[in-house]
């Protein structure tokens, strides 16, 4: 697993940053001057606002990940440098994966199976190519849990010191993960007889200081860095966004993780038939009566089938391991309400889901599960590899496309402005730009302004300047596939369901106008 993610993304050390990095970026600067404020600086993040806000007022905390650029900040903000740290994290992921499947009581083929799936299925290894904060946060959710379990094993402090650590630092890597700590404290029980867990407390009292120590952490964290919130601003959250988050979300365990293929699997093999016979009617009426995305509700369908099963399991065995598993998987479920819900938020339940395939394949003979995990790993690392060439290509157009436009004009005494801070912009600055803003400088008659018209939106700045000529337009066709634009959404969730796709737009430009009066 080491092996195979290395080799899948070093030809990407020097991919440029793109989408949400120049935010942790931004942070990681913020850093270096206030250690204690992470978040307390002003950022024209202007995508949800007309003008420039505190970056705690535009995102929940995530404000580790800001940290952990600090190496790449102080040794020259080079996108190899961020790469190599994602890499460390992918490194931690892999490895407290293989020890998890091992202390759960599987064998050392499935904890290399477990590895490898784990960075193999998409989006782990295109998440791993930027300075975004999911990685990290996979590698805490799963230290914590496998620490957690050596700790409930063998109750040595130096476990407990580590569970607590990871237990208090997820939450501060992506929000959502605070809920590991009722998760943490439910794996401790040894069973969901109340009477039975009375009495364990009682027995066991002091087996639950790792997460009473985690929560010591996150509510030092939140009291010290006075601006770090849970919960998302208002601008961003709203109950309109729960029915598309809600579908995206079930869908996510159709495609790409295995969840759905695993239970159907099960299913017949337990022969129970009629169970997968009225998934594939279901799945057929999509079809039948020409609803939008067809193939996005078959695997809806499937995934909605195999999180039903987990349910009943639950309330059927009543297994503290089973609700564990279940509850870890839906742990990205209370954050429907927020603005999207892009598969990346699911990789922290990842390994969850993977021990879940594993229960389900127990009844199948070592050959027949063998051929099925490595076929898993191989077309999973074969989709990753398309996205990670095609968002790389992405990454790319912006750069390349800013520097074409930029510099030229810099260099012949021109001034170009750039309208914000977000998406390729990072390098707008780097190029000789501006930054112009409502509440900020603005270009005088004669300059110029350079507009990344895909990443506009509805919150296009041409409309502050109405008296304009176009000067240059730079266009992009995209060679093999894409990862965002065109109905595809790597990073969000919000033009459609799937991450990797084909398709052109006419909003892969950016443009330069010339501005002829205030």
């Amino acid at each position: 697993a080491l092996v195979l993610a290395t080799v899948c993304l070093l030809p990407y050390l020097n991919k440029p940053f793109l989408i949400d990095d120049p935010h942790f970026l931004a942070m990681a600067k913020q850093v270096t001057q206030h250690p204690l404020h992470p978040m307390d600086f002003t950022i024209c993040w202007n995508t949800y606002y007309d003008d420039c806000q505190k970056a705690y007022a535009l995102t929940p905390g995530n404000a580790l990940m800001g940290y952990a650029l600090v190496p790449t900040v102080l040794t020259g903000t080079h996108e190899w440098v961020a790469h190599l740290t994602q890499l460390l994290f992918v490194w931690v992921s892999a490895l407290a994966m293989a020890s998890l499947v091992l202390r759960l009581g599987w064998s050392r083929w499935h904890a290399a199976i477990g590895a490898l799936l784990l960075v193999s299925i998409p989006p782990f290894l295109p998440m791993a190519s930027t300075a975004m904060p999911d990685i990290l946060a996979t590698a805490l959710a799963v230290v914590a849990i496998e620490r957690l379990a050596a700790w409930k094993a063998e109750s040595k402090w130096s476990q407990g010191v580590a569970t607590a650590v990871a237990l208090g630092l997820a939450g501060f890597a992506r929000s959502h993960l605070a809920l590991l700590l009722p998760l943490a404290a439910l794996y401790l029980l040894g069973s969901l007889n109340p009477r039975e867990v009375i009495a364990q407390i009682r027995r066991q009292y002091w087996l639950w200081a790792p997460v009473l120590g985690g929560i010591c952490i996150s509510w030092a964290i939140n009291i010290v860095l006075g601006e770090q919130h849970v919960a998302p601003p208002p601008i961003v959250m709203g109950w309109w966004h729960i029915p598309h988050n809600l579908f995206s979300f079930i869908l996510y365990f159709g495609f790409p993780i295995p969840l759905a293929a695993c239970w159907i699997a099960n299913r017949w093999k337990e022969r129970r038939p009629l169970n997968v016979l009225a998934l594939a009617v279901l799945a057929i009426v999509p079809y039948v009566f020409r609803w939008d995305e067809p193939l996005a509700w078959t695997m809806a369908i499937a995934g909605f089938g195999a999180l039903a099963h987990q349910i009943a399991e639950v309330l059927k065995k009543r297994l503290p391991i089973d609700l564990v598993l279940l509850l870890w998987v839906l742990i990205p479920l209370p954050i429907v309400y927020y603005s999207h819900l892009p598969m990346k938020y699911l990789l922290p339940c990842m390994p969850a889901a993977i021990l879940l395939c594993f229960r389900w394949m127990e009844g199948f003979s070592s050959t027949a599960f063998r051929f099925a995990a490595i076929a898993t790993v191989v077309c999973s690392t074969f989709y990753s590899v398309l996205v990670l060439r095609s968002d790389a290509e992405f990454a790319r157009f912006g750069r390349d496309s800013l520097n074409q436009l930029i510099r030229p004009s810099v260099a012949a005494g021109q001034t170009v402005w750039y309208p914000g801070q977000y998406w390729s912009y990072w390098y707008a600055p780097l190029a000789g730009g501006k930054l112009t803003s409502i509440g900020g400088p603005q270009p005088n008659p004669g300059d110029l302004l350079v507009v990344d018209v895909y990443a506009a939106g509805t919150t296009s700045p041409l409309a502050r300047f109405p008296n304009r000529t176009l000067v240059q337009t730079v266009r992009h066709t995209y060679s093999f596939g894409r990862t965002m634009g065109a109905g595809i959404g790597l990073y969000s969730n919000g033009p459609r369901y799937w991450m990797w796709g084909f398709g052109q737009s006419d909003l892969d430009r950016y443009e330069l106008w010339r501005i002829d009066a205030k």
